[in-house]
């Protein structure tokens, strides 16, 4: 019988040990179903995409779907397009100048407002919030006598070689951070949830999570950018239509990891979208963490300035995803905090005491204290009831971590939600069980991946070149494939005469 194709990245590993060289990890492969920094390709983890004109594959379109059909996908974290999210919602059809009219004590962004030929900020009612300027949605003329909401401005000049990247620059209201309690709540109570997330954790996550983002004229949007989220992302497009073009993050190097704010792909050269498509008025796309995403209206055909509203959910999470590209997702600029902060307590289902290490012996050791603690029977296989069991006792961290305390009103759910996810995590034959062998390789992968982050990190603060490609070339047989080293290294490193 032939060997998997993955093995035969085990022969990179001899000439390391020949040189009598140790290598920083002692598992054995063998044991593993596939190595700990083994990734699916996006076919094969989103397989039979139709393709656009543009080469470019879809999302998956959704309209009026059931909760278990909304879960389902949702945890791939493949991006979804719920058609008719927003039918019958009060927002819906909600011009920039109606927010304007109903809350003009609000303060919003001007992106690019610096593209603008003299401007002078002087002449406008102010704020200076988190070190970046607000403007009034009640009073903002930008030229001193057009409303902001009929007046286009441009975008940065950088877009200019794409007919396809916006021209035109957005506003951003950020609602959820920057309003009194009185204002953020005359804003939220007109906000109302779908049907297939209509329960009071999402309900009250959503609610306080959204801002409002406003598109003056045609090709209106952001430049590529990636979130800092560490959960699932939601566009809800209240007027207007707006193309999308989205990208995975691609592979990265601790050489040439780049910057992921505004239009910093563009610069480092990795710009190749996967994803093209159109959201129309009333549809919401959904997104996991770490895919980037940039965004243009289409011309108005009442004239009329678009709004949408970006918001997060809190269950389910894309943890299908997370759990199958963890080892990019750790290298992102924006969500690699995510791995550590959030995201860990799926790996070790919240058990105390568990930190990365190298050494398959004290891996073991990690996987039998999960077992013995969660797998209540003895049957090596762990359920979501045994999870919720866990979860509910004293010694798991599982409550401690919640993001938002107010969950605690609501802490059966919370757990049930909680366990829902972590189960799926480790699940890699949807029977939402989570075997031995499903534990040992999520936990060798989380062990490798933070290991890497530790060690890389201190090399990257040092800007040793030689020896982050030296640590990156060790760990070419725990991956698919050698990774391919760039001849060009990030900017921080270039600053150093690296």
């Amino acid at each position: 019988m032939a060997r998997p194709s993955w093995q035969w990245g085990l022969t990179v590993l001899a000439p390391v040990l020949a040189a009598g060289a140790t290598p920083t990890f002692d598992v054995d492969l063998t044991s593993l179903t596939k190595p700990p920094l083994w990734e699916p390709t996006f076919e094969e983890y989103f397989p039979g995409r139709e393709k656009n004109e543009m080469g470019l594959g879809s999302p998956v379109v959704l309209t009026s779907p059931t909760r278990e059909e909304f879960l389902f996908h949702a945890r791939r974290g493949y991006p979804i397009v719920v058609a008719d999210w927003a039918e019958n919602m009060t927002y819906t059809g909600w011009s920039c100048k109606d927010f304007a009219e109903a809350f003009p004590f609000g303060y919003m962004k001007a992106e690019y407002i610096d593209s603008l030929p003299g401007f002078n900020k002087k002449q406008h009612d102010t704020k200076v919030i988190d070190g970046e300027l607000r403007f009034k949605l009640g009073s903002f003329k930008p030229d001193g006598k057009t409303w902001w909401y009929n007046f286009s401005r441009p975008a940065s000049k950088r877009y200019k070689d794409d007919p396809l990247k916006p021209k035109q620059g957005p506003y951003v209201w950020h609602v959820k951070d920057e309003l009194s309690p009185k204002e953020k709540k005359q804003v939220q109570q007109r906000f109302e949830v779908p049907g297939f997330l209509q329960d009071p954790l999402n309900k009250a996550k959503m609610n306080r999570s959204f801002e409002v983002w406003f598109s003056p004229g045609a090709y209106s949007g952001a430049g590529a950018h990636n979130d800092g989220y560490c959960e699932s992302v939601v566009s809800l497009q209240l007027r207007g239509d707006k193309r999308w073009r989205k990208m995975m993050l691609p592979k990265m190097s601790f050489l040439d990891s780049f910057d992921e704010f505004d239009g910093g792909v563009y610069e480092a050269k990795k710009w190749d979208p996967d994803l093209g498509f159109l959201n129309s008025a009333k549809g919401a796309v959904i997104w996991p963490p770490g895919y980037l995403h940039e965004t243009s209206t289409l011309p108005p055909p009442d004239g009329q300035c678009g709004s949408a509203l970006t918001l997060q959910y809190a269950f389910p999470q894309p943890v299908q995803f997370l759990r199958a590209f963890l080892p990019r997702l750790s290298m992102s600029a924006e969500v690699g905090h995510c791995v550590a902060m959030t995201w860990s307590g799926y790996a070790t289902m919240h058990v105390r005491g568990v930190v990365p290490t190298p050494k398959e012996a004290r891996m073991k050791e990690q996987l039998e204290k999960i077992q013995t603690l969660v797998d209540t029977n003895q049957d090596e296989e762990i359920t979501v009831d045994e999870v919720k069991t866990w979860f509910e006792k004293s010694e798991s961290s599982a409550l401690r971590s919640l993001p938002d305390p107010e969950f605690l009103q609501h802490k059966y759910l919370v757990i049930s939600y909680m366990a829902e996810d972590t189960v799926a995590y480790h699940d890699m034959n949807d029977d939402m069980k989570v075997s031995k062998q499903e534990l040992w390789d999520s936990l060798v992968q989380w062990n490798v991946v933070r290991v890497r982050m530790q060690e890389g990190l201190k090399l990257l603060n040092r800007a040793d070149r030689a020896g982050l490609e030296a640590w990156e070339r060790s760990l070419d047989y725990l991956r698919r494939e050698p990774m391919d080293l760039p001849k060009d290294v990030r900017p921080e490193m270039q600053e150093r005469g690296v």
